[in-house]
């Protein structure tokens, strides 16, 4: 399980759940679409809370 989130005008707002995706690739896909609509920042994390991408 993996989850993209992504925080929308500030850094120190909290992050926002975009879904919980079975695979990494799925999540990822999904965290670069939020971030190139505008996004400030993204990430991905794994079920264990480990970050796993951001950007």
């Amino acid at each position: 399980m993996y989850k993209a989130q992504y925080k929308a005008k500030s850094a120190y707002e909290v992050w926002t759940n975009i879904g919980t995706y079975s695979s990494e690739s799925e999540a990822m896909n999904v965290a670069m679409k939020k971030k190139n609509s505008g996004a400030l920042m993204v990430r991905v994390v794994d079920k264990n809370g480990s970050v796993v991408y951001s950007g």
